[in-house]
């Protein structure tokens, strides 16, 4: 039949035209996202030992209420990023609960709080005939002195199942019901009866190791966590460079508090010397009156790198919101800041609170590691110019040739990628071909990729000349 399909090599028995259509293009480039910041906190409330996404600072309030460290997400967004995977740490805990008894007495009704936590103990219970219809009695579930919810029930003889009922169709995000008895049918009057016995859950090293063993399937950008311990930034780090070795490209920010002696933070600032890992050294004071050091700056640093585009810096990057330094330095305290990887906030010309130096902890060259590595903006740049070339060749292996022409194919999509950065103004010049020194044999090719990586105007030289009275001839 005339324009049918045929397969590679393949020889048809009767004559005609045959088709096949194939792609002479460049592959699509892959999308890689970006401004997510991945946060692990404790909290009073909320989903425990889960990732949720978070898609602004209310949602993180919504979900987790106001206790804890929530502030770690919270700080994120308020450094600019556009999403933050959050994780509340911990384990155990109890939920705070209420039983509910019939008109005689008995047991008939456990009201419980969602999660696990003390916010749990926050909540009381009235339970009243309802003042709109006399068919219906309702839960009045109060935080405080704020109504939280109002869930109405079929009054009569089977009040205890129509109450377990109607909160399990109200998807309440507060409180579960579970009937115990029947009962008499009719349950008791009460008026903010609390629940109580809510406890936290307990946060200890290896909560913080499961939190980052359940981020690491999940796309975001820059991690940051709410501990100022040394030893769990350690394990930070232990797990930034061991997913960076395994392709995923992440940085990480922690910070310690100015309570704790500068040179004391300098030297684990030094202890680094890595990369991925960014060391915040002091803090600031916010316009709302909170002081924001330690785990706090790291979490704002967190948000305003993930926010940042791979074109840009954060060498004096004005902090937003801030009014003043907590943890001021010296001209020579922030030199020996800068030698030792330390990222530090200071007062700008304009009296406004800015990132003095937009650096990571990397202070010490090696054979395969330049100076470049030592920015974050640069990092940022390599980090994505890898993830564009890895992700878009990823989905060509297996489906084309190791041969001239399929190596070329890998050639012209990561050139083009080169390309587009050159346009973007993250790169000066660049381009890849194939390895002379190794070249391609069975199902392996290598392949070679030279880049000039642009950076920001950030040391600025100028020579002023002057002279007391112009030569005597111009006069």
């Amino acid at each position: 039949m005339a324009g049918s399909v045929f397969q590679v090599g393949e020889q048809k028995i009767r004559p005609g035209v045959y088709v096949r259509v194939t792609n002479i293009g460049e592959p699509p480039e892959a999308i890689i996202p970006q401004g997510i910041v991945a946060a692990l906190f404790r909290a009073s409330w909320g989903p425990l030992g889960e990732v949720t996404y978070l898609e602004s600072a209310d949602a993180v309030t919504n979900t987790y209420g106001v206790d804890g460290t929530i502030d770690t997400a919270l700080e994120a967004f308020r450094g600019g990023c556009r999403r933050v995977v959050g994780y509340r740490l911990g384990t155990g805990g109890e939920k705070a609960t209420l039983t509910l008894q019939d008109g005689e007495g008995a047991n008939v009704v456990t009201l419980a709080a969602k999660y696990e936590g003390a916010r749990g103990n926050d909540f009381t219970v009235t339970i009243r005939d309802s003042l709109a219809d006399d068919t219906k009695r309702e839960l009045l579930l109060y935080e405080g002195a704020t109504l939280r919810q109002t869930i109405s029930f079929t009054k009569g003889t089977g009040e205890p199942q129509a109450l377990v009922d109607a909160i399990a169709a109200s998807n309440s995000p507060y409180i579960t019901g579970v009937k115990l008895a029947d009962g008499n049918g009719v349950l008791a009057v009460i008026a903010q009866q609390p629940l109580t016995d809510g406890a936290d859950p307990t946060v200890n090293g290896e909560s913080y190791s499961a939190g980052l063993a359940a981020i690491e399937a999940i796309d975001w950008n820059v991690l940051t966590v709410d501990s100022e311990d040394p030893v769990t930034h350690a394990v930070v780090q232990t797990y930034i460079d061991r997913v960076r070795n395994e392709g995923k490209r992440v940085l990480g920010v922690v910070g310690e508090p100015t309570s704790v002696p500068l040179a004391t933070r300098l030297a684990n600032a030094r202890a680094f010397n890595d990369p991925a890992i960014i060391y915040v050294a002091n803090g600031f004071k916010g316009s709302d009156g909170v002081t924001r050091e330690g785990y706090k700056a790291a979490a704002r640093v967190a948000g305003m790198t993930a926010a940042a585009q791979i074109t840009e810096s954060l060498t004096h990057y004005v902090v937003r919101g801030a009014t003043e330094l907590v943890g001021a330095l010296t001209n020579a305290e922030i030199e020996q800041s800068i030698n030792s990887g330390a990222l530090v906030f200071t007062m700008s010309a304009q009296k406004q609170v800015h990132i003095e130096y937009g650096i990571n902890t990397f202070i010490t060259v090696t054979a395969d590691m330049d100076a470049g590595w030592k920015k974050i903006r640069r990092v940022k740049t390599r980090d994505n110019l890898m993830d564009r070339i890895a992700a878009t060749w990823d989905p060509l292996i297996g489906k084309i040739n190791n041969s001239p022409d399929g190596r070329a194919t890998l050639i012209a999509a990561a050139q083009g990628i080169i390309n587009r950065m050159i346009a973007e103004g993250a790169l000066l010049q660049g381009s890849i071909f194939e390895d002379p020194n190794n070249p391609p044999a069975g199902d392996s090719a290598w392949f070679m990729v030279q880049v000039d990586d642009l950076d920001s105007a950030e040391k600025v030289y100028i020579n002023f000349q002057f002279r007391f009275a112009p030569p005597a001839e111009n006069q």
